[in-house]
């Protein structure tokens, strides 16, 4: 009867084993996402413009976001709410209208460098603003990585940001 009790007991641990996904690990078992750096040029080219970034996090993609933003001009770009404030606002979260897990990333645990594509914000949040294309000269950029556990109720967990003045570089 013992080999019958070690067999059940091989399967019940398989099935557990395949039914748990990867992510599944609480915010207290994966380590802070990082960025190493973020690029200190944005190329713009009209309503695109890139930049690129050397990040890495952990807990696979599902439930993970990236955003970063790009506002020049206006009284103070730094400034939290800033976005519509500013002569030209450029941001990831276009990508909402394509997928409603917004830009998602890869958090292997591996360093990534990535070159990431923002666009020109058009009527936030229903708000009549259209912004401006960035021109050549200084531009503030927010690079910001959530991990799977990061979540609106633990905040800061599972959350990594950089944020800094950058050179654009227009090729309109």
């Amino acid at each position: 009867m013992r080999p019958a009790r070690v067999a059940a007991a091989a399967v019940l641990a398989l099935a557990a084993a395949i039914t748990i996904p990867a992510s599944s690990a609480s915010a207290a078992e994966l380590p802070a996402p990082e960025i190493a750096w973020v690029g200190q040029q944005v190329v713009a080219n009209g309503s695109d413009a890139y930049i690129q970034a050397k990040f890495r996090c952990w807990g696979g993609e599902t439930g993970t976001h990236l955003w970063a933003s790009i506002k020049q001009g206006g009284a103070d770009p730094t400034a939290e709410g800033s976005g519509m404030l500013s002569d030209a606002w450029y941001d990831t979260n276009y990508q909402y209208a394509n997928d409603p897990a917004g830009q998602t990333i890869q958090c292997d645990g591996r360093w990534h460098v990535n070159r990431f594509t923002v666009k020109l914000v058009d009527h936030p949040f229903g708000a009549p603003y259209v912004s401006g294309t960035l021109a050549n000269g200084a531009a503030w950029v927010q690079f910001c990585v959530f991990d799977s556990s990061a979540t609106d109720d633990n905040f800061p967990t599972g959350f990594a940001y950089d944020y800094g003045w950058k050179t654009v570089i227009a090729q309109h």
